[in-house]
């Protein structure tokens, strides 16, 4: 049986992009929400999915997070980054571009926040399922107004470029996971692991307690994030990337350390991404 991977669709939307950056081969699936892709993995007919996790200007998907710290038998097998460049668009037969609304995913919406603001104060905002579902928002919602998408729909012949590169920041960059039941990948020299660690009690030096065998080690920690348990305010999980495979000794070393004093859950260790 072919192999599928689910992603946000619809085709054209930049998860579209980074799953046939990933693999021409797998069977591309569309769901309409990022819940929806990552529920599709207990449905059997998925085998992995591609979601964003993070955002340079954003920061994360919580949504991602939140399925990642759960109880469940997925983990990252592999990661992605892309270049994220936005336009604005509107639809042919609005003539005199005085807007009312413009549409765009969440994540677009927020990437281009000082463009919207510098030129669009005034506009009301309209959320997308996605990027490319946004145009037929725009055009069902019968009112005068934009769009945010990707470069590549300028090329439809149902609308107008108004301005390319919006996005607040040059440096605009996703990194995309692929996530799937869990495998060990084979050690390589450039590979990274992922982690969640939290406490069932809040006591002095918790935290640094987890976090010193990275250092005694010299093990190099890429990334921390908190993102509350919302069992009780004031409990965090904390989102951990380091170098290394779980397989090698000394981080394996590490781990049963941070194991011992915090719930700790390894959410994958898989080759670190290279841009080209």
């Amino acid at each position: 049986m072919d192999k599928k991977i689910g992603y946000l669709g619809p085709r054209g939307t930049y998860s579209f992009f980074a799953s046939q950056l990933y693999s021409k081969d797998l069977i591309k699936t569309p769901f309409n929400t990022i819940k929806e892709v990552l529920a599709s993995l207990d449905s059997e007919k998925i085998d992995k999915v591609i979601v964003p996790l993070e955002n340079s200007i954003q920061g994360s998907i919580v949504e991602v997070l939140d399925f990642l710290a759960a109880e469940n038998n997925y983990n990252i097998l592999d990661e992605i980054e892309i270049d994220i460049n936005h336009s604005m668009y509107t639809l042919k037969n609005f003539k005199d571009m005085q807007f009312k609304v413009i549409f765009s995913h969440p994540q677009a919406l927020g990437q281009c926040y000082k463009y919207i603001n510098n030129n669009y104060p005034n506009v009301e905002l309209k959320v997308s399922n996605s990027t490319v579902d946004s145009m037929n928002d725009l055009k069902e919602s019968n009112l005068p107004g934009a769009f945010i998408g990707p470069p590549w729909m300028k090329d439809n012949n149902k609308v107008i470029l108004i301005e390319e590169g919006i996005q607040s920041a040059r440096n605009n960059v996703t990194r995309f996971v692929i996530i799937g039941k869990k495998i060990i990948n084979n050690i390589t020299n450039n590979d990274k692991t992922s982690l969640v660690i939290s406490f069932k009690d809040d006591s002095p030096g918790a935290l640094y307690n987890a976090l010193e065998p990275f250092a005694i080690n010299k093990i190099n920690m890429t990334k921390i994030e908190s993102r509350p348990t919302k069992e009780k305010l004031g409990n965090y999980y904390f989102f951990i990337d380091v170098e290394g495979n779980i397989e090698d000794p000394k981080l394996s070393s590490c781990l049963n350390k941070i194991g011992k004093i915090s719930d700790l859950k390894i959410l994958g260790s898989y080759p670190r991404f290279n841009k080209i």
